[in-house]
């Protein structure tokens, strides 16, 4: 048996499911619910990339807070980033949602970069107002 990240098993147990259904509209519902969940996935992707270039100086700053693995030394800053990222976008604890907390790294970034609190707040802020519409 293969071994799926933590946070790929919702969808590696959808496609199981659809590849072991019978019935044609089983296979169908739970096929919309694959494409939902994977929609899902790519629009908070999408939300963290938005917020992070917002938050940042520049498109290489930008990349280098989507791509690296930094370590995080001042957690204040990032405790309270990403539960305002909760909040206003995306709350993890709503299944739908879970994926969000797979999709947090950019904030130690911001934090590493010293970007200030309030400029990442200010892009979360710009950021969920789209996604209210």
């Amino acid at each position: 048996m293969d071994t799926v990240p933590q946070c790929d098993v919702p969808v590696a147990l959808l496609q199981n499911r659809i590849k072991a259904a019978k019935d044609p509209e089983e296979r169908e519902k739970l096929q919309k619910d694959l494409d939902h969940l994977l929609e899902v996935r790519e629009l908070i992707r999408q939300t963290v990339r938005q917020i992070v270039t917002l938050a940042t100086d520049s498109g290489e700053q930008a990349e280098r807070v989507l791509t690296t693995k930094q370590s995080l030394a001042e957690r204040e800053n990032y405790r309270a980033a990403v539960e305002y990222f909760r909040i206003r976008c995306f709350d993890w604890h709503k299944p739908e949602y879970e994926y969000a907390r797979h999709q947090l790294s950019p904030f130690v970034n911001l934090c590493v970069e010293q970007v200030p609190l309030t400029r990442i707040k200010e892009a979360i802020d710009q950021v969920s107002e789209k996604l209210k519409r």
